[in-house]
C-alpha cells in the first residue's frame, strides 16, 4: 500500500490510539538513505454541543522514532484542517459555524480546488542548489498573492513560501537576501521557529540545513499535493 494513503482510523470516543507506521526508504547513494514522508489521516467521530465550542480545541499528537535513529533524523509534524470529505461518516462541515481558526483566518469551503502551478517540481530540481530554491520561492510568491487570503491554500502557501525562501537564503535574516512581497507576513510555524532558533551557523552546516528544509518542504507539500513532489518525467 502507498504509505501516503493509509486508511483513516476512527477511534472510539474516550480512547487513545497508538499506531506504528513504516515509511518507505529512499536510497540516495551507497552510504545514506532517507525516509519518505507519510500522510496520516485523523478523524473525530461524534458531535460536540455548540455551547462547548468556546475556542480552538487542542489535539495532542506525539510522534517518535526508534532510539538508534534519533541522532540522524527527527520527525516533523505538519497539521492543517481538511474540509474535503463532506460525505465521510467521520467528518461534518459547519457552514454557519463561527470562525474558530487559531490564526484568525476564516475557514473557506469554496477554495479547495485552487490549482497549485508550482507542483510537482521539475525533475531537475536540486534541494542542494539555493538558486533552485530562489526560483521556487518566486513562483510561490506570485501564486500566493493571487489567491484569496482567507483560504487554507493561502496559509499553506505562506509556509511553503518561507521554506523555499530560507532554502534560497539559509543565512536569513543575516547575510543578503531578496525583498519579498510585504503581503506575505513573517508568520508560520517554520519561519518563526527558524528565526527563534538563531538560523544557520549554530550547530548546522549549510548542507544539513538544506536537507532539513527539503524534508520539511516535502512533508508540507503533501498536505495539498499527495502525489510525488518532484516530477518523474
Amino acid at each position: 500500500m502507498d504509505p501516503c494513503h493509509f486508511p483513516t482510523a476512527c477511534a472510539p470516543a474516550g480512547t487513545i490510539q497508538t499506531s506504528t507506521f513504516y515509511p518507505s526508504i529512499r536510497m540516495k547513494n551507497t552510504e545514506v538513505a532517507s525516509l519518505q514522508p507519510l500522510c496520516i489521516g485523523i478523524c473525530f467521530p461524534g458531535t460536540l454541543p455548540r455551547h462547548l465550542l468556546q475556542g480552538v480545541i487542542p489535539i495532542h499528537i506525539s510522534v517518535s522514532i526508534a532510539e538508534e535513529y534519533k541522532s540522524f533524523t527527527t520527525p516533523v509534524v505538519e497539521a492543517l484542517a481538511l474540509d474535503g470529505y463532506p460525505y465521510s461518516e467521520c467528518s461534518s462541515t459547519f457552514g454557519d459555524a463561527p470562525d474558530l481558526s487559531e490564526r484568525g483566518h476564516e475557514i473557506s469551503y469554496d477554495n479547495i480546488d485552487i490549482p497549485i502551478p508550482f507542483l510537482p517540481l521539475p525533475s531537475n530540481f536540486s534541494p542542494a542548489d539555493s538558486y533552485h530554491w530562489l526560483q521556487l520561492s518566486q513562483q510561490i510568491q506570485r501564486w500566493l498573492v493571487s489567491i484569496p487570503a482567507e483560504s487554507q491554500h493561502w496559509t499553506w502557501g505562506r509556509d511553503a513560501f518561507w521554506l523555499a525562501f530560507v532554502g534560497a537564503c539559509p543565512e536569513f535574516p543575516n547575510g543578503q537576501w531578496p525583498r519579498w512581497d510585504t503581503r506575505i507576513p513573517l508568520e508560520g510555524q517554520f519561519i518563526e521557529h527558524w528565526l527563534n532558533a538563531g538560523t544557520l551557523g549554530v550547530d548546522q552546516s549549510r548542507e544539513s540545513s538544506l536537507e532539513q528544509i527539503w524534508a520539511e518542504f516535502c512533508a508540507h507539500a503533501m498536505l495539498f499535493h499527495p502525489d510525488p513532489v518532484v516530477s518523474v518525467k
